[in-house]
């Protein structure tokens, strides 16, 4: 909006008894300006209700009034967003967050904005976006320090913003707004979000719609018309599509509607296989408002799934079951994972693979080695020689102990102080390829034992105790050895044929972010869904450990501490 030469100095003498109002009372320099006339005159008959959620301690109107006073004497109290491509580069982020439901007292803020914005007199926008601004600010750095609200369904807790924190953000420009984006796929994002929102309520309503019985190819299909009419809203359907589908006497599973199903159930991670059983048939009758908070929730999440520069990255994203390395962000190499199961999850961390490790031994976690190894060890006196799994001292002393001089009846897994490692070889639990990365979970990526192998061909792979099996190690050792300076080193099928253990340390090291991402838009528009395998995105009775989803970055070595602190969560 322009502003002429007198609304700019009424914005000026506004803008200053805010000020003064802020710094209790404290006279400025302003004609006509005493402590005793001193209010809101800027948001006169404004309800601002929103500061109390999203700020308790304030007690003003806004959350961040001695910092708005000093960032707008330094303005010479000049307004802010006179500039449309300012507030174009900040709204659709706060609705963003607005939408995620993670910071109590958006939702409200942003409708409060909109009505000042609505005003001829822009004052009290200006005054209230620019607070709203050092709010965002301020989640986005809550969120790097303890991202655990996005998994465990806690509202995030704003911290008292420094002065030095928000003039990083100042002056403002666009690119200093744009910094603050989630993701990359910001933009199709928030179309999804936005489309999903202006949708009518899901016809297929769980409440009152009940499929008895699975829909085969060619048969009909119950609640026909309602099927086509979600499949259409979700864009599934075109519109000439969906008129010819609903103009037939009987929708059958044929054609069109098969076509849409069967790639509704490829997008939201099901079989392609266009059955409607009962996963089928829970995605359909989600309610939309749900698929859009779950969708923004998800794009706060990508913060933590971000490419960073033009070096060799892998991300993984467990919900997915799949990793993919980008090199220069462009993706060249792709494989299928194996996950931790629900009762032990993977962690999600940012880390960077360091080692590659050819016929490697398995030195057994001590979760796996309490749970499982010394319960099949005192069941049957076979079972360690049969999984070529040794009995060691200790970790620092990897002398071997002689299985026949362990009373197993009495040993307690608990306070067993020896430590189990499998042999090399095709059935060691690590395959013949195993990487490392530094962390504090003993998590890393590997083969799978052969006998394992078909578990790749299942659907949801949600199996391991925590690590990642990869599908195709041995085109992921060959890739990430390729960005190396080894020309002398052999292949590595050569390296596994020999059968014998080699670690091979990397001066090139690869980025790692192991991520939980249950929902997505792909640069087309097209919404992607996944099964919510660890149950992160909707409130639950047990919580979540916190050593699952702190998210430390061993990259840089920040928020390790919290990872290892023993937080509740």
């Amino acid at each position: 909006m322009k502003f002429n030469r007198k609304k700019i100095t009424t914005l000026i003498r506004s803008v200053m008894t805010v000020s003064a109002l802020l710094t209790c009372g404290s006279a400025l320099a302003a004609d006509n300006v005493t402590s005793n006339a001193l209010d809101w005159h800027v948001l006169d008959g404004v309800t601002v209700n929103s500061t109390t959620s999203l700020c308790s301690n304030s007690t003003v109107k806004v959350c961040n009034g001695s910092i708005l006073n000093a960032l707008y004497a330094k303005n010479n109290f000049m307004p802010y967003w006179l500039n449309p491509v300012l507030v174009n580069a900040i709204m659709p982020q706060l609705q963003a967050l607005a939408d995620s439901n993670t910071l109590p007292g958006m939702k409200q803020r942003l409708k409060e904005l909109k009505r000042l914005k609505a005003l001829t007199d822009q004052r009290g926008f200006d005054l209230l976006l620019t607070d709203t601004y050092l709010v965002y600010v301020d989640y986005v750095h809550q969120l790097l320090q303890d991202p655990r609200p996005l998994y465990n369904s806690h509202q995030v807790k704003l911290m008292p913003l420094t002065l030095k924190m928000a003039q990083n953000y100042f002056p403002l420009t666009a690119q200093k707004i744009n910094s603050l984006i989630p993701s990359s796929q910001f933009v199709p994002t928030m179309g999804v979000i936005n489309h999903l929102l202006s949708l009518p309520a899901n016809p297929l309503d769980s409440s009152n719609v009940h499929f008895d019985k699975v829909v085969y190819l060619g048969d009909s299909i119950p609640y026909g018309p309602k099927v086509a009419t979600v499949l259409w809203n979700l864009r599934y359907l075109t519109q000439p599509q969906y008129q010819q589908i609903i103009a037939q006497t009987t929708i059958k599973n044929i054609g069109m509607m098969n076509q849409a199903i069967k790639t509704f159930e490829g997008n939201y991670g099901l079989k392609m296989d266009g059955i409607m059983g009962p996963d089928v048939v829970s995605q359909l009758t989600r309610p939309y408002s749900g698929l859009a908070r779950i969708t923004a929730l998800n794009l706060q999440r990508e913060r933590f799934a971000q490419l960073e520069g033009n070096g060799p990255q892998i991300i993984v994203n467990i919900p997915d079951f799949k990793m993919t390395l980008y090199d220069n962000n462009k993706p060249v190499f792709e494989s299928n994972i194996i996950d931790g199961m629900p009762k032990r999850p993977t962690n999600l961390f940012q880390s960077y693979i360091n080692t590659v490790v050819i016929n490697p031994y398995w030195y057994v976690p001590e979760t796996i080695k309490v749970k499982n190894i010394i319960p099949a060890a005192k069941a049957n006196p076979n079972f360690l020689k049969n999984n070529r799994i040794d009995v060691i001292e200790s970790w620092s002393n990897r002398s071997v102990v002689p299985p026949l001089s362990i009373d197993w009846a009495t040993v307690n897994p608990k306070t067993f102080t020896h430590q189990f490692r499998q042999d090399t070889g095709p059935e060691n639990a690590l395959g013949r390829v195993a990487f490392l990365m530094p962390d504090s979970f003993a998590v890393y990526m590997h083969d799978e034992s052969q006998s394992e192998y078909p578990l790749f061909k299942r659907h949801h792979r949600d199996f391991s105790s925590g690590c990642m099996r990869v599908q195709k190690p041995r085109q992921m050792a060959t890739m990430i050895l390729s960005y190396q300076n080894m020309p002398t080193l052999p292949s590595v099928d050569d390296m596994i044929n020999t059968n014998k253990h080699r670690e091979i340390g990397l001066d090139t090291h690869v980025k790692l972010d192991v991520a939980y991402l249950t929902a997505w838009v792909t640069p087309t528009g097209q919404l992607e869904m996944r099964h919510d395998i660890y149950g992160y995105d909707n409130p639950r009775s047990k919580p979540i450990q916190n050593q699952f989803i702190s998210i430390p970055n061993y990259r840089t070595h920040q928020r390790i501490k919290l990872a290892l602190n023993g937080q509740s969560s």
